[in-house]
């Protein structure tokens, strides 16, 4: 894809490219490094959301995720800032759903019109299994393939082995219990650690081993799960303002940043960083203080399951949640957690107050969108030491426990005996389910190994040699092989995420937006899709995948219509605007 995008942009005259490729693990280290947004590259990189429509504009365009993920090159723009809080924060956008999808719909239209991102498609995910995998469903975002496949009973969904009939037609009535899945993964983990890392392969095996409060079915709808019960408690009509009392000051470093170690709950929407030597902050101990004072802007009450066991044979309280959300402060994934979340309390035991700083329109989702750790490991280890590597061994509640890690080769986890949904039987755990008297009470598979293969064409190799049983990534060349072989199953659903080019906004000339108005219009979007991934994905005319649109536009069809053309294949435009800024520019630069 990148490679044509250079061959496009040098076909214009105006343009020497030079593209560099690393390894997944080392390119995400590199584009992250804050002084990465200073040397003038171009990132491509994919992005994998949620059912929120906020995640597909914030995560790389608020100017509090830089050096974060996944604003790369520094955008900062204190309009769009404020635009796309405006769009999730607020009594209004909370209570009024169609005036929240207006405000997306101006958001789209800016990004559209500022261009400091080129969406260039949105992906399908796709896996290929063989004949031996019975049941298997394909989640929307990358990170759940094995956890949700292998039990999902808010979908009803569940896989099983069965190496003496082939998949196609089972059901529910031929599952049979027992084996060993084995997948591979096109990289390494980063970490085991759940806050402390965010590449897509840590969290696909993560999903195996940790669960949260809640969860969601396949349309984003949310169900209790670790939690056996929640409720929104209420409501206030409070801003980010309301905390000033609680703030303190803190000083800023030359970089924009503000001088503490603790993490950053909320910054007052006045001060900039960038440009004060001071400004005011509330930090973890004064905002647990402005709750219980009640100042908030919404509280939920999450009552735990009594029983649930660690892996270690601890049971799950209130004081490893709480623990929990602490562990996630100044982690890679703190941006994310703390745009919303206010304080966790411990009412009794059994009982957590998760607080919002400000009402919030995807708080039923985001409050409790962490992994519960156990509050025991968490003090233990260093913040990001839960990693096999550094001699620790990754405890949680999931249903799958940490077997075996060797380092850039293979995982193994088996499954756990005294899994709390196993315990208690599905239809008693879960007062939602309503699936049929079949549906197993826990995941029926004993075991999975993961192994890392990088190299697209080993995978495929090693899934047609009966190596593995599974894989995913696969070259798009390689899918329609596999889709007419006899013995395998290409499994698709439409992603959560697409992919994308982040212009360096910050260094000339790219601050100049007729260049990256330039550079948009020499993306060859639909050769993309057709040419490099042989038709499994979409081109992106808008940055909203189809999982998120239903709150995230008021009219999809007319947004498409409106931005489609600032997005198409132009070159006489792209020509013209060169034109443009080469007499101003002069021949030098």
């Amino acid at each position: 894809m990148v490679e044509l995008i250079a061959e496009s942009l040098q076909q214009t005259g105006y343009f020497e490219t030079e593209v560099e490729t690393y390894e997944w693990n080392a390119y995400l280290d590199r584009v992250i490094n804050p002084e990465y947004q200073g040397n003038g590259y171009l990132p491509a990189i994919g992005l994998s959301g949620t059912f929120n429509p906020h995640s597909f504009c914030n995560v790389i365009h608020n100017s509090a995720n830089v050096g974060a993920c996944c604003n790369l090159t520094g955008i900062a723009d204190p309009e769009l800032d404020e635009l796309l809080d405006s769009a999730r924060y607020g009594i209004e956008v909370v209570e009024d759903p169609q005036f929240r999808a207006e405000t997306y719909d101006e958001i789209w239209r800016t990004l559209a019109d500022e261009r400091y991102t080129s969406f260039t498609h949105f992906g399908v995910e796709t896996a290929v299994s063989n004949a031996d995998v019975h049941g298997f469903g394909m989640w929307p975002f990358q990170e759940g393939l094995f956890g949700y496949a292998l039990y999902a009973p808010q979908d009803e969904q569940v896989v099983w082995i069965n190496r003496d009939r082939r998949a196609g037609d089972s059901d529910l009535a031929d599952l049979v219990e027992g084996g060993t899945l084995t997948g591979a993964v096109s990289t390494n983990p980063n970490s085991f650690d759940p806050p402390h890392s965010s590449d897509t392969t840590s969290t696909m095996l993560q999903n195996l081993l940790f669960e949260g409060l809640v969860v969601n079915d396949a349309e984003g709808n949310v169900y209790p799960w670790l939690a056996e019960r929640y409720e929104l408690r209420d409501v206030r009509n409070v801003d980010r303002t309301a905390y000033e009392e609680y703030m303190r000051t803190a000083g800023t470093t030359a970089e924009g940043a503000v001088d503490v170690d603790e993490q950053v709950i909320v910054r007052h929407p006045e001060d900039d960083p960038a440009t004060a030597d001071e400004v005011r902050v509330l930090l973890p101990e004064d905002a647990r203080e402005a709750a219980a004072d009640g100042t908030y802007g919404m509280r939920f009450r999450y009552e735990l399951r009594e029983g649930v066991e660690f892996h270690d044979g601890s049971e799950l309280t209130a004081e490893d949640v709480v623990a929990s959300y602490e562990y996630y402060e100044n982690s890679a994934t703190a941006p994310q957690t703390f745009d919303s979340v206010l304080a966790a309390v411990a009412v009794d035991e059994y009982v957590v107050d998760v607080y919002a700083q400000v009402p919030d329109a995807e708080a039923e989702r985001e409050l409790p969108g962490i992994y519960v750790l156990s509050s025991d490991q968490i003090a233990a280890v260093e913040k990001g030491g839960i990693d096999p590597r550094e001699g620790v061994t990754p405890i949680g509640t999931g249903p799958y426990e940490f077997g075996e890690f060797v380092d850039e080769e293979y995982l193994e986890v088996a499954r756990f005996d005294d899994y709390w949904v196993g315990s208690r039987g599905v239809e008693a755990a879960f007062e939602w389910f309503d699936g049929p008297d079949a549906f197993p009470d826990g995941p029926v598979v004993d075991g999975v190994e993961v192994e890392v293969v990088p190299d697209d064409a080993t995978r495929a190799g090693a899934l047609r040699s009966g190596e593995i049983d599974l894989t995913y990534d696969v070259a798009s060349g390689t899918l329609a092989d596999f889709d007419d072989a006899e013995g395998f199953l290409v499994h698709v659903v439409e992603a959560g995420g697409y992919d994308y080019l982040q212009y360096p906004v910050n260094v000339e000339p790219w601050d100049d937006p007729r260049l990256r108005e330039a550079v948009n219009h020499l993306i060859p979007r639909q050769r993309i899709v057709d040419n490099v991934l042989n038709g499994w994905a979409e081109p992106a005319w808008t940055p909203i995948p189809r999982i998120a649109r239903g709150a995230g536009t008021t009219d999809y069809d007319a947004l498409e219509e409106a931005i489609r053309p600032l997005n198409e294949y132009d070159v006489d435009r792209a020509e013209e605007l060169l034109e443009e800024m080469a007499a101003e520019y002069g021949e030098s630069s």
